[in-house]
Order: structure tokens, then sequence, then C-alpha cells
């Protein structure tokens, strides 16, 4: 049973990479929730942003101590969501887990939101280290980038 469970978790992962579009860079595929990871949404919960796309800055953070009460690192490929977005960052956002698909000047990647982001605006996102290095050229905030919701 056990090895039957792993087998369609590691299909339905690979399947996802081979879906994703073939001119997108990726340093690291965002970290998948598992039993026990941490990764959670709140229960009941539906999508509660449009699919996109969204237009607004990048910017990086030192990743730890994640709103979405993950166990990130700063080499991870995730991001923070900004608060009109998250919604009320006291709680666990519907929008936790979700995957962003973000279109830079340098690449285009996919990032987990595992955070929130207090002082960006609509729009905009905080990105691990890795990931901002990843998608933009720029050296601390990256202006006018879009991004969309995709299936991790």
């Amino acid at each position: 049973m056990k090895t039957t469970i792993a087998f369609a978790v590691f299909a339905g992962f690979l399947a996802s990479a081979l879906a994703l579009d073939a001119a997108d860079t990726h340093a690291t595929l965002p970290p998948q929730p598992t039993a026990g990871s941490g990764l959670r949404r709140r229960a009941g919960s539906s999508n509660v942003s449009a699919a996109g796309p969204f237009v607004g800055k990048l910017t990086w953070y030192n990743v730890g101590g994640d709103a979405c009460e993950t166990k990130s690192k700063g080499t991870d490929m995730v991001a923070a969501l900004n608060k009109p977005q998250y919604g009320d960052t006291s709680k666990v956002s519907p929008n936790c887990g979700k995957c962003a698909k973000i279109k830079g000047d340098k690449a285009t990647i996919v990032v987990r939101i595992v955070d929130a982001c207090e002082d960006c605006k609509f729009g905009s996102l905080d990105l691990s280290k890795a990931a901002f290095k990843a998608v933009t050229k720029a050296d601390g905030v990256a202006n006018k980038i879009s991004w969309s919701w995709v299936k991790c």
C-alpha cells in the first residue's frame, strides 16, 4: 500500500514537472507539500484571488518563520504574497501552498507561496534570494513584473 501511494505521488510530481513549458527556467521546483511538512491551507477554503496576470514589484527577503507555517530555506523557490492577496496575516491563507509563475527579465520561474509580505502592495511578491536571482537581473527591486497562479 505504501509503495502504491509513493508511486502515485511520484507519478503526479513527474507529470507536473513534464507539463512545465520547455522555455521556462527553474533553478529547482518549489517544495511539494507532504504529510507532516507543515504546509497547510485553511479548512474549507477556496481560491480567493483571480488567476491573473498580476503586475507588481519583486523584492527578496531572508526566508524563515513563514506565515504559512512551513519550513522554507533561502535556497527554496518560494515567495511571500502581498498582504492584500494573502489576507489576514494572523492566519494561514487559502493561498498558502499555491504556485505562481513569474515572468522576469531574466527567466520565467514557478514559486510556491509560503509567507506573507506585510509591506508589499497588491500584485507584488517578496521572493527567496534563490528565486529572485533566477528570475531577474535586478539587484534589489524589480519593477513591473507579471505573474499568474498556476497548478503546482
